[in-house]
């Protein structure tokens, strides 16, 4: 053996692959299937799986095309989160694991269960169909193919990040508010929504907004930002879905609906006292009929077990009040600022 002789030694290792099955024609429910195999690092899940339906179990279902990130059809649970299968790498969700040297992969959440990893995607589907989430162009039809409706570049900059989008539906998975209520709008098609919304070539701003702040809509979302968070593209989804309720605000008004006027009065706690008046923010919301039909027995309940918000005249203000008052008004004029300049713009 000379000195410039190299010896190269592949690192390899044993890996479980614990995989969610279900196969509606012949199992009652679903269950897990443990697949062990060897594997050299590098190798991505989807890789993984895919030897394992070669080789080892070809009724394993799984859906991919494009192995590279930019189909986003293998989107999937590993380790419990939502990620594309083809760009995670094995060595690195090795390091995650809770059991070690087994790795978890179950299909998506919040979408139909088709069969083992695949969902049905027809729901998300029809709420983009319902939502309009296509650019409905302003130019006239006869127009149609003789010239180009030209954008500027400030203008696309606005959307630009919400065409990184590719549908993988991995934010839809993780959306805590579609777990509780599968009628919710889901992330994914709120992006879609500002994207079109802020082109300035659609004409469809208005019904489309008409449609976004009704139940159901973009008032449902909690914050939680667990879709931003699992994003395989890492697109501020989030400043999308606050994108619209700012234009919601400014072009029909914070008594619009209950989720304009639940924003309006947690803000006006906010600046008063530093602190929620809990007591009587669902009344400031949807009105004292509403809330005594829906709100009265979890209430007695409430009262029963002792857990009752304290009344508005016992919630007294933040410590150091004034300092915030004036940081929180100074942050209120920013944002009406920003709003004036997007208006000139």
């Amino acid at each position: 053996m000379t000195d410039s002789t190299v010896i190269h030694i592949e690192d390899k290792r044993d890996v479980t692959f614990r995989v969610h099955r279900f196969n509606p024609q012949v199992d009652s429910k679903p269950y897990y299937d443990d697949y062990t195999i060897k594997l050299e690092k590098g190798i991505t899940v989807l890789r993984a799986l895919n030897y394992i339906k070669e080789h080892v179990d070809p009724t394993l279902t799984i859906r991919a095309f494009c192995q590279a990130g930019i189909c986003g059809s293998c989107a999937m649970r590993i380790n419990n989160m939502s990620k594309l299968a083809c760009t995670t790498q094995v060595w690195d969700e090795l390091e995650k694991t809770r059991e070690p040297g087994v790795i978890k992969v179950d299909p998506l959440r919040n979408l139909p269960l088709i069969k083992d990893l695949v969902v049905e995607m027809d729901p998300l589907v029809d709420k983009m169909k319902h939502y309009t989430n296509w650019v409905d162009s302003k130019m006239p039809e006869e127009q149609w193919g003789n010239k180009e409706f030209l954008v500027s570049e400030e203008e696309f900059q606005r959307y630009d990040k919400a065409t990184d989008c590719i549908l993988c539906a991995s934010c839809v998975s993780e959306c805590t508010i579609l777990r509780a209520h599968k009628e919710y709008v889901s992330p994914a098609v709120l992006l879609k929504s500002y994207r079109m919304n802020v082109d300035t070539r659609d004409g469809s701003h208005e019904l489309r907004l008409a449609e976004l702040v009704k139940d159901h809509g973009v008032w449902d979302c909690t914050h939680c930002y667990r879709c931003q968070e699992t994003c395989v593209k890492h697109i501020p989804i989030m400043d999308a879905i606050h994108g619209i309720r700012e234009d919601a605000i400014e072009r029909r008004g914070v008594k619009d609906t209950s989720g304009a006027r639940h924003a309006e009065a947690f803000m006006d706690d906010i600046g008063k006292k530093g602190k929620l008046v809990e007591a009587t923010l669902p009344i400031r919301t949807n009105g004292v009929g509403w809330t005594l039909k829906n709100l009265l027995p979890m209430a007695v309940k409430m009262v029963i077990k002792r857990r009752t918000p304290p009344p508005p005249l016992l919630v007294k203000a933040s410590k150091g009040i004034e300092k915030f008052r004036e940081e929180f008004r100074e942050m209120i004029g920013h944002v009406a600022k920003d709003h004036e300049k997007k208006s000139g713009e």
